[in-house]
């Protein structure tokens, strides 16, 4: 039961940061994310820390309209703080977003075309996954970690992978 609710939050957030219609603009010397950094980002205690955090990657950050848009997706948007920022690159761009409600329950998602090496990465920090499906013939693998009350998914498909961290439910 937990991959299939994983999928469909990762396939919802999905939907949501591709319906988000960021403008591109420069950010100053962006840096590449690493496993470390995502961790250290996705499990601050609030979103005004995560903000913290995440403006040292010196990407561009999410406008009012599409942190409104994105709470609207998310449930009662008067109860939902969120950061979230964009890195455009040569491809597809990296998307990162932290969430958090009135009930201290926080999501943090992160979108990487290129994922080679993540999942390692991941597991580097977080130790083997105490779940992990591989799909050979789809060139897919979903992993979760139950780690400190928290949840940590990813699903690769391909080259692309999405990570999900966010409250036990």
């Amino acid at each position: 039961n937990r991959p299939r609710q994983y999928l469909l939050c990762m396939i919802v957030g999905a939907i949501c940061a591709a319906s988000l219609n960021i403008k591109s603009g420069k950010a100053a010397e962006p840096t590449e994310m690493t496993a470390e950094k995502l961790l250290d980002i996705c499990t601050s205690p609030t979103a005004q820390i995560a903000g913290k955090k995440g403006d040292v990657l010196g990407w561009q950050k999410m406008t009012d309209a599409e942190k409104d848009e994105l709470r609207l997706s998310l449930g009662n948007a008067s109860l939902i703080e969120i950061v979230g920022w964009r890195r455009s690159g040569t491809g597809r761009p990296e998307f990162l977003w932290f969430a958090t409600n009135a009930a201290h329950l926080m999501t943090c998602w992160y979108r990487k075309p290129d994922a080679a090496g993540l999942l390692d990465s991941l597991s580097k920090h977080l130790g083997s996954p105490d779940e992990l499906d591989r799909n050979d013939a789809a060139n897919s693998v979903t992993a979760l970690w139950l780690r400190n009350e928290l949840e940590y998914s990813i699903v690769q498909f391909r080259s692309s992978a999405i990570v999900t961290i966010g409250s036990q439910r």
